[in-house]
């Protein structure tokens, strides 16, 4: 595979095809009562949730940027369990341009993505300064004006949605194309075993 010199590039947790298929039962039920096309549903292949993001990495810094991460987060961190937890609007309700599920807990992932952060740096590129919040996006809503978003308050039943064990963290590309982005994974770095005490 030919890549080009700058890239694109996030680290992330992938989710398993099972929670996919889930979540995606959920974008369904949502995308049918918001009878709206000024939401952006996210496609199930790209669900994730993103620990780090990099705009432009140089293809000839990869290497060392997957080491330096790496040297931060393997051995370090445990492999956790998450949840999915509440629909929420982000930056806030009043200026809403994407809507996320909350997931649980945050602490772990905030971890996760502060040793990434960390590994970013030593690389020499710096990092969002704003604080972390773990969210999988369902959803960009491309004209705030133009969409009424209360069927996401109404008190229907959702999907029930699993909870996702975490054993690894992927580091992926992405190509921005007509019909939005698509991802593929360069990298997949383990994260240790909880110690199980009989």
């Amino acid at each position: 595979m030919t890549l080009p010199p700058v890239m694109r590039v996030f680290f992330a947790v992938d989710l398993p095809q099972s929670a996919r298929e889930a979540v995606g039962g959920l974008i369904g039920v949502l995308k049918k009562k918001s009878k709206s096309h000024a939401i952006r549903w996210t496609k199930i292949e790209n669900l994730h949730i993103t620990l780090q993001f990099l705009a432009e990495v140089k293809t000839e810094h990869l290497s060392s940027l997957i080491e330096h991460v790496r040297s931060q987060v393997e051995g370090v961190i445990n492999s956790t369990t998450i949840a999915f937890g509440q629909i929420h609007l982000f930056p806030n309700p009043f200026r809403p341009r994407v809507i996320v599920l909350d997931i649980v807990p945050q602490d772990d992932l905030a971890l996760m993505s502060g040793l990434i952060g960390q590994g970013i740096k030593l690389t020499g590129y710096e990092i969002e300064n704003r604080p972390f919040r773990a969210h999988l996006t369902l959803g960009r809503i491309k004209q705030p004006q133009d969409v009424d978003l209360g069927f996401l308050s109404e008190k229907n039943a959702l999907p029930q949605l699993e909870s996702v064990d975490v054993r690894e963290v992927a580091l992926f590309r992405s190509e921005p194309q007509s019909d939005g982005s698509k991802y593929s994974v360069l990298e997949k770095i383990t994260l240790e075993n909880k110690l199980v005490l009989s």
